[in-house]
């Protein structure tokens, strides 16, 4: 398909969101790749039909789901491991932490990475830093070969759980996840729109709770995505989680926004623990 198109991303048989576009690229790999232009939005990433980012508002997921977990810890973090993350934006936001001393990351779609390269260079971090490790490999497998307490942060920055991402939201992942973390280590993973898909966080929370001793679920709101995004943060120490000990300033983060992001509704509340009782909102 050539020239401008309404291109619609599709939620539910009924429900969708509409967006003016030209079809940069488009193939079917690992995943079906689409790259679309808008005149709003600017480049943006869909995989399988599904918005991944824009170059709009990208930032906020990105310093997200790495400042939320890097403030927690008891020193700035020097040792990451990504899981996913190709467009490269994660790995811009680590390399403006100065104390970074090694990030190593597995990503299963080699097409995703070059195309991000090619399209998205300008939100990507640098792969040329020898501090870097790339790696073509499934998350779970490189999990598997990494040595234990090894990381300060995990970050996994993956697609929901369909197709190849399934196998990151089981409890043997999060177990591999918590042996590679130091001890007071964090991990963070996003767990997409409860509003929209609320079996993900529901099923994938008590999972996590069964392997890491303190679980937190934070949210926040993402313009392209119509709604705000769950992310799943864990630990095996307890952490001071409205009162960050590491201070970053973002274009969209700041340390004073952790009060947010752990502020969930009685209805997130309700999905996490439908047995206790109802949350008293009076």
């Amino acid at each position: 398909m050539t020239g401008q198109f309404w291109w619609r991303e599709k939620i539910f048989r009924d429900f969708g969101h509409s967006y003016f576009v030209e079809l940069v690229y488009e193939e079917r790999d690992l995943q079906k790749i689409q790259i679309f232009r808008n005149p709003s939005w600017g480049y943006f990433l869909v995989l399988d039909g599904i918005v991944q980012f824009t170059e709009r508002d990208e930032y906020i997921y990105h310093e997200t789901i790495t400042f939320l977990p890097a403030s927690l810890l008891p020193h700035p973090p020097e040792e990451v491991l990504i899981i996913g993350g190709g467009d490269g934006g994660v790995l811009r936001e680590l390399q403006k932490i100065p104390e970074i001393k090694r990030v190593v990351q597995f990503e299963i779609d080699e097409k995703v990475f070059e195309l991000s390269q090619k399209y998205f260079f300008k939100i990507s971090g640098d792969y040329e830093d020898p501090r870097v490790g790339f790696h073509i490999k499934d998350g779970l497998l490189g999990l598997k070969e990494s040595p234990s307490q090894a990381y300060d942060l995990v970050i996994v920055d993956c697609t929901d759980p369909v197709g190849p991402a399934k196998t990151l939201y089981t409890q043997e992942f999060y177990s591999e996840a918590k042996r590679v973390l130091k001890p007071y280590g964090v991990f963070i993973q996003q767990a997409s729109l409860p509003i929209y898909f609320p079996h993900i966080l529901k099923e994938a929370y008590p999972l996590v709770k069964e392997i890491f001793p303190h679980v937190k679920v934070a949210r926040t709101y993402v313009p392209c995505y119509g709604e705000e995004i769950a992310f799943l943060v864990a630990s095996s120490e307890e952490k001071d989680w409205l009162n960050p000990l590491q201070r970053f300033f973002g274009k969209y983060y700041h340390p004073d926004l952790n009060h947010y992001y752990f502020s969930l509704s009685a209805n997130w509340l309700q999905l996490l623990s439908p047995s206790e009782e109802k949350i008293n909102c009076k």
